[in-house]
């Protein structure tokens, strides 16, 4: 007779007394267990079960903290948060519940169910009234995912309502910053707007986000937002310079000599625009049409105390001319403005030294004949109907070996209707890895990506536990294991609606869609809902599946039928699956049950009498 050990029997007894119905002397027979082997977090487990069936939540609660302690500390974050969810069924409203469970969540990768647990919490302290608690919980839900705009939206009110407007200005002005890189001009309006309405004394707010986006060096987001602001207001100066880094930050000097252009259309005497489109033009080295510039607006510049731009963009001049006696005349005339007599003598001894150069020169060679001139150049600050003339005249050197294609784009690039304004820059990026989008790794994913499409969206009707937060986050190949990994636990625990949940978020990594479309109709199986369950399985096996994929399938489904009391389906189906692979899973001990049964099947009447004879 084989030896049976005291924890054995004491398991044997527990055992008896639940099938009974006897929960609480199961409870003082575990108790028992456990001061053979308090290290055995299973003992934990199951007394927890025994004492909710005896209705001491207060007392299960210790034991199941003890087994979500020993997973936590161990790493068994998916079992970890199984537990505390269940605790949270018992206590619904203790909060402490779901802050452990959303740092639980947080560090197992899994965002949108921390935040899905802080949200819980901050609406409890904002029913009791907890401002600076609410305030905290908001703070820390920003940091977890920072991109989700709803989120800062909240806090920014909160902060309101709390009289920290520096803080509701800044939060308002982070969610703005989002919405422009996303492109959502709508949402933007109404951020705007409520801004306005709140800080009416912020009459540049969308300037300084944008401004903040270009000196964070997101150029490319804040381009499309600036070009629409100057066609609603073209006199805005800001949004004129704003533009201009933009073009400058993005490599574009084609883009940033035009925006010069323009600005100079509607501030013809504005200095900024003036020694930057001087700048421009020396940076394409037609120092002709530079100079005229110069000297054009020289005396402007001089009487708005620009000398010492002055004399740089003379001094680049120099460089790229530097026997042209009108450059030096020009340094001549700073020098004067400035003062500065030393210089002035010691250029003019220059000049002269090259006049004479020059002089000398024409007496010794014979000047030869000059080539066809080009009409005079209007100013770049003409009429918008002679802009494309202009700009022509200026490129017509660069692009004097282009291609026909290449010069009617830049002629284009400049091209205005009437009289309208109409400033519409097409930002032209290389599709590279810094703008463009990252191509996704299908390698691991099946050929034909939407075959369980229609089959998952019969999940849609499915009533799961709620969630509450809207999510901004893109679901990632850990991210969808983790919720895969999440889903296992709570389904081993009988969180059905949670175990639903999680799987059909892990589903949306398409090389783990097949097993969590038939992990989900287990748990529809399990909460009682058989016809569902079956329906959704015979659907799976309508497509095409691999031989290992088709025995995965039938075997639930055998399940499902095995429950829904049709043995013969299901006695059908595992033995289609026998055929294929005698050892998957248990199906030929199922098999032999149910030969088994089927060959005995007497009542105990019939057992009786049989063993009477």
């Amino acid at each position: 007779m084989a030896f049976i050990s005291k924890k054995d029997s004491l398991i044997e007894d527990a055992q008896k007394f639940a099938t009974r119905g006897q929960f609480d002397k199961a409870v003082k027979v575990y108790e028992q267990i456990i001061a053979l082997e308090p290290a055995v977090i299973s003992h934990h487990q199951k007394i927890a079960e025994l004492l909710i069936k005896c209705a001491r939540n207060d007392d299960a609660r210790k034991e199941l903290e003890t087994v979500a302690n020993y997973f936590s500390k161990n790493g068994f974050y998916p079992k970890a948060i199984a537990v505390y969810k269940q605790l949270q069924k018992l206590f619904p409203t203790d909060i402490s519940l779901s802050l452990t469970l959303a740092g639980l969540n947080e560090k197992h990768g899994l965002i949108a169910n921390a935040l899905a647990e802080y949200k819980l919490v901050y609406e409890q302290h904002e029913k009791t009234g907890n401002i600076p608690e609410a305030l905290t919980i908001l703070d820390r839900m920003q940091g977890i995912d920072p991109k989700n705009v709803s989120i800062k939206i909240k806090l920014a009110e909160a902060y309101i309502q709390h009289e920290k407007k520096t803080e509701a200005y800044s939060v308002f002005s982070e969610a703005a910053a989002l919405l422009i890189e996303r492109g959502e001009h709508q949402a933007l309006a109404k951020v705007s707007a409520r801004v306005q309405q709140l800080f009416s004394e912020k009459t540049d707010f969308l300037c300084e986000v944008l401004s903040e986006l270009i000196r964070m060096g997101n150029a490319t987001a804040a381009i499309g937002s600036l070009q629409t602001l100057l066609r609603s207001d073209p006199g805005n100066k800001v949004v004129w310079e704003l533009i201009i880094k933009a073009y400058q930050l993005l490599g574009q000097p084609e883009r940033v000599k035009l925006a010069y252009q323009h600005y100079l259309k509607y501030f013809p005497a504005e200095p900024v625009a003036i020694l930057g489109l001087i700048s421009s033009i020396i940076a394409e080295q037609n120092h002709a049409t530079a100079l005229e510039m110069l000297e054009n607006y020289e005396s402007t510049l001089i009487a708005g105390g620009f000398l010492q731009q002055l004399e740089q963009a003379y001094h680049a001049l120099k460089k790229l001319d530097p026997f042209n006696l009108r450059v030096w005349e020009g340094r001549i005339r700073v020098a004067t403005a400035a003062g500065r007599e030393d210089e002035i003598a010691s250029l003019t001894s220059k000049l002269n030294s090259l006049r004479r150069a020059s002089h000398d020169s024409q007496n010794d060679y014979v000047q030869p004949e000059p080539e066809a001139t080009i009409a005079e150049e209007e100013p770049l600050y003409a009429e918008s109907s002679d802009v494309t003339l202009i700009a022509s005249s200026q490129f017509g050197e660069k692009f004097e070996n282009e291609t026909e294609e290449e010069v009617e784009e830049a002629e284009d690039l400049v091209e205005e209707e009437g009289e309208d304004f109409e400033f519409e820059i097409e930002v032209e990026i290389e599709d590279d890895l810094s703008f463009g989008r990252l191509e996704e790794d299908t390698s691991n994913f099946p050929t034909d990506e939407n075959r369980f499409d229609h089959v998952a969206a019969l999940f849609d009707s499915v009533d799961a536990a709620p969630r509450g937060v809207k999510f901004g986050i893109e679901m990632g190949e850990s991210d969808a294991r983790s919720h895969f990994d999440l889903g296992q636990a709570f389904k081993n625990m009988g969180l059905f609606d949670e175990a639903l949940n999680e799987f059909q978020l892990a589903s949306q990594d398409l090389s783990l869609r097949l097993e969590c479309l038939v992990l989900q109709c287990v748990c529809l199986r399990e909460r009682g809902e058989l016809e569902k369950s079956i329906t959704i399985l015979r659907a799976l096996l309508e497509h095409e599946l691999s031989p290992e994929e088709s025995r995965v399938v039938k075997y639930e489904l055998a399940s499902g039928y095995e429950a829904d009391g049709k043995a013969d389906e299901a006695t059908l189906l595992l033995t289609e699956i026998n055929h294929t692979n005698p050892a998957f899973l248990t199906v030929d001990s199922r098999l032999n049950s149910a030969n088994t049964s089927k060959s005995l099947d007497f009542s105990e009447e019939d057992l009786d009498d049989f063993w009477m004879k």
